[in-house]
C-alpha cells in the first residue's frame, strides 16, 4: 500500500481508495491491512489472518476499532478467510461468530532444501548447545532459564534481552550467548551450531522455529498447547511449558538419548515438506480457483 495508515483516518481512506482502483479476479489481502476489505468487492477477495494476539491493545478506543476495522467488518465482507493454523481458525470462529465454512487453513511455509538437512549424527559429546528462538513475553525464555538450572550447556538466545531477563539469566549462572538482528544466513549458522532447539512458548499462532529446526536437521522441544503440536506433529517433543521439571527432563533426556534424537530428525524430514511453498501455494491456488469459478 502507498499510504502508512496506523490509525490514521486520511491515511486508511487513502489507501482503501488505492486498493479499491486495483483491484483483479481475485483480490489477495496478506498483511495488516485488513480494513482494506471494506473497499473491496467481497465477492472476489480472500483475506489470510495470521493471529489475532495483535488485534488487541490497552487502549479501550484503540481495541474497539482494531477489533471492528481489522477483524469483524472484513471477515464478514470477504468470501473466504485463511488462517494459518487449525488453533488460529478457533480463535477467529470464537472472536467472530462466521460460518466454518468460510474458513480455510493454509499453513505458512519454510524454504526446504535436501541439501540444508544436515543432522548431526552420533552422542553429545561436548557441552551440549540449546537454541532459543526469540525473547518475547510468550516465548517463555523465563522458564526455560529456570529449567536448566543446574544443567551443563550453553544456550544461545535469538532476540533482545529485557533487562529483567538478563538478570535473570545472571542469577542462574546460565553460560550464554544473546544474538540480535540476526541476518537468515547468522540465524541457518545458529542452527547448526545447536543440538537441541527448544521453543517452549506460552502461545503461538504458528512456530516457524520448528519447522526451521525440522529443515536444518535439528531435534526440537516445543510446547504441547495451541498451534505447536500440530504444526510439529511427531516431529518434536512435546512438554508443558508451565511445568519447569518436566522442561527440564525433556532436556535431559534429549541430551542423553541419541536415539531419540535421531528418531525426532528422521520425523522433522518428513514433516517439513507439508510446509514447502509448493505444497502451500498449490492449496491457494485451488483456493484462487474456487473464487473465480464461483464469479464466473
Amino acid at each position: 500500500m502507498p499510504f502508512k495508515s496506523a490509525l490514521n483516518p486520511i491515511t486508511l481512506l487513502q489507501n482503501m481508495r488505492y486498493a479499491r482502483k486495483n483491484q483483479g479476479d481475485v483480490n489477495h489481502i496478506t498483511g495488516d491491512i485488513y480494513y482494506a476489505a471494506l473497499a473491496l468487492d467481497g465477492r472476489r477477495t480472500v483475506l489470510t489472518i495470521h493471529d489475532l494476539e495483535s488485534l488487541h491493545s490497552s487502549s479501550k478506543l484503540k481495541n474497539v476499532i482494531l477489533q471492528l476495522l481489522w477483524l469483524k467488518l472484513p471477515v464478514n465482507k470477504v468470501k473466504y478467510v485463511t488462517v494459518i493454523s487449525e488453533h488460529s481458525k478457533r480463535q477467529l470462529l470464537y472472536a467472530t461468530g462466521i460460518s466454518e465454512k468460510k474458513i480455510f487453513v493454509i499453513p505458512n511455509c519454510v524454504n526446504f532444501r535436501e541439501e540444508d538437512f544436515r543432522p548431526r549424527r552420533g552422542p553429545i559429546t561436548n557441552k551440549p548447545v540449546l537454541l532459543q528462538v526469540g525473547t518475547k513475553i510468550n516465548k517463555n525464555l523465563e522458564n526455560l532459564v529456570k529449567a536448566i538450572d543446574g544443567l551443563d550447556c550453553k544456550l544461545c538466545i535469538v532476540g533482545m534481552l529485557s533487562e529483567a531477563q538478563n538478570n535473570l539469566l545472571h542469577n542462574h549462572k546460565i553460560d550464554f550467548e544473546n544474538f540480535t538482528n540476526v541476518p537468515d544466513k547468522e540465524l541457518k549458522r545458529l542452527y547448526y551450531k545447536a543440538d537441541i532447539v527448544t521453543f517452549i512458548s506460552t502461545f503461538e499462532g504458528f512456530g516457524l522455529p520448528i519447522l526451521e529446526a525440522n529443515a536444518l536437521g535439528r531435534p526440537v522441544i516445543t510446547s504441547n498447547i495451541t498451534a505447536m503440536p500440530e504444526v510439529a506433529s511427531d516431529a518434536a517433543l512435546l512438554v508443558d511449558p508451565a511445568d519447569i521439571n518436566q522442561i527440564q527432563s525433556a532436556i535431559v533426556q534429549l541430551i542423553s538419548d541419541e536415539a531419540l534424537r535421531e528418531q525426532l530428525v528422521r520425523a522433522g524430514y518428513s514433516n517439513v515438506k507439508r510446509f514447502t511453498p509448493e505444497a502451500v501455494a498449490a492449496q491457494y491456488e485451488v483456493l484462487y480457483q474456487k473464487v473465480i469459478s464461483e464469479n464466473a
